[in-house]
């Protein structure tokens, strides 16, 4: 290390904080050179990080309590506890209605209430009853306390004197402090002392020499034309210190997950639709051949809309098909054997599945090829916690082709895990209302050594399919992402996926 020159770039502030130091025999508190050299100690502090850095000095710090009165405890300490100052008055009166010995205390409102609490507690009085009144009579201990003070009072006197440290404060008081602490008559104050020691390499420099000069850091006119620019020193600048931390605006982290996603399906081909916010019961159940009385429907499930009332039902013949696959079957299938209710159709709710976006676009584009995905927020009725929330987001995708069969879904899954960059993939049978076969997907994560669902996938039933006018095999897939997100983003409950805590965010590097 050249010493010369970590001297030579030393501010004025540093070298004045080096210099107070030695003169105060190579180690004392900040206040103290503070208070020596003529700055603040905001500019020691700042002087001694650079220090610090450079090995010139060492830093420790103690931390310290201070018991310090409250404003309410400086009002005791002056006019003395309510309790003494009511068994005073109650010592001159003798048994008396507690409103005239309070009065006679000079004591209102609230304090009265602290006085008589703390006399029954402290056993200076005795409560009787004198015609649904209550009379105070001073106690053989009440007595004996007029004559002496207690513990609580005598360190209420030394803490209005002057302010102590915990840890001066006699081991006798020590109870009383924690019960005027109790009360809020005494706060306890954290504070830290930090002091200044001169190392080894410090000596050295100023052995070296270390010498005040006035120093600029900016050449101006008036130092030009002055000629003082011969006199004074340019400050040097180290142009390889850190800086402050910067945190520039960047996309969250979920929402990078989401773009990324709207990368990797488009280069398969997808196209990308948008779901609704608010969807009928129809588009968002009944096509779906989910029976009208399904407890998915339910409360406890859905979010039902009080606005408006209904919503607008496709063309009646389409409303008829999806109605008689429902009360009779199609395609072999008996149906649910119920009377279907247009009623119920026409109910709005709060999307509860991108299905509905993916149904909704086949019903006008029965024809294939078709290769459509959502990704968008849906919204249920849910009990929130880790790993539940009343609204998340879901993917979905269908495709629609003649010659398509399960395998081709299963190739579509492997390669949208793939580029997601989580190859190790394994299926296994599933069970959904609208599809069959169904299958679920679990993913293999190094990380937790261990394999999560993250997806379910099917082909489309004929129950589905023949309302809507398709001879066509379609499959589908829906991704829970908001579980995807969380378990890429190293993360263990969904809500942290939106409680915005900006620690959390600024540490977050692009995924």
């Amino acid at each position: 290390m050249d010493l010369h020159a970590v001297i030579d770039g030393l501010s004025a502030h540093e070298k004045k904080v080096l210099l107070t130091l030695q003169r105060l025999d190579g180690r004392a508190g900040v206040s103290d050179i503070a208070q020596r050299a003529g700055v603040d100690q905001a500019t020691v502090m700042r002087a001694a990080l650079t220090l610090t850095q450079h090995g010139l000095v060492k830093m420790r710090e103690e931390k310290s309590s201070r018991a310090v009165l409250t404003r309410e405890g400086l009002g005791y300490a002056r006019d003395g506890l309510p309790e003494r100052r009511m068994l005073v008055a109650l010592a001159s009166c003798g048994p008396e209605l507690v409103d005239e010995v309070a009065a006679r205390a000079a004591l209102k409102g609230e304090q009265v209430q602290i006085a008589l609490a703390w006399l029954r507690r402290k056993g200076w009085a005795e409560f009787l009853k004198r015609e649904d009144k209550t009379v105070l009579s001073i106690t053989e201990q009440g007595g004996a306390a007029i004559l002496q003070k207690f513990a609580d009072e005598v360190l209420l006197e030394r803490l209005a004197a002057r302010e102590h440290s915990v840890d001066e404060i006699p081991a006798d008081l020590r109870e009383a402090l924690n019960t005027l602490v109790e009360r809020k008559l005494v706060g306890i104050e954290e504070e830290a002392r930090r002091e200044l020691e001169l190392t080894e390499l410090g000596n050295q420099a100023l052995a070296l020499g270390v010498e005040l000069v006035e120093e600029v850091s900016e050449l101006t006119h008036e130092l030009l034309v002055s000629g003082r620019w011969r006199e004074v020193k340019l400050r040097r600048y180290d142009v390889v210190a850190p800086g402050a931390p910067v945190h520039p605006g960047k996309v969250h982290p979920q929402q990078q997950i989401i773009d990324e996603f709207r990368e990797i399906l488009p280069e398969m081909g997808f196209v990308e639709i948008k779901s609704n916010l608010v969807e009928s019961e129809f588009w968002n159940f009944d096509v779906l051949f989910q029976a009208q009385d399904h407890p998915a429907r339910e409360i406890h499930d859905s979010l039902s809309l009080s606005r408006p009332e209904r919503t607008k039902l496709p063309s009646p013949a389409l409303v008829k098909r999806v109605a008689a696959a429902h009360e009779r079957g199609v395609a072999g299938s008996t149906g649910w054997g119920y009377k279907f209710n247009i009623e119920v159709s026409q109910k709005p709710v709060l999307c509860s599945q991108t299905t509905a976006a993916t149904v909704r676009y086949l019903a006008s584009h029965p024809d294939p090829p078709v290769k459509v995905f959502c990704i968008n927020r849906v919204y249920r009725h849910e009990k929130i916690d880790y790993k539940h929330l009343a609204e998340f987001y879901q993917a979905e995708g269908i495709v629609m082709d003649p010659r398509l069969t399960l395998r081709d879904m299963l190739g579509y899954l492997k390669q949208i895990m793939v580029k997601l960059g989580l190859p190790k993939i394994r299926f296994r049978p599933g069970y959904f209302p609208y599809t069959e076969p169904s299958v679920e997907a679990d993913v293999y994560f190094p990380e937790k050594r261990e394999w999560l669902e993250v997806l379910g996938a099917g082909m489309f039933r004929p129950e589905l399919l023949h309302p809507l006018g398709i001879r066509y095999p379609v499959l589908a897939w829906g991704i829970g992402f908001s579980r995807l997100a969380m378990i890429r983003l190293g993360i263990e409950d969904i809500r942290d996926l939106f409680n915005n805590d900006l620690e959390w965010l600024r540490a977050r590097r692009m995924v």
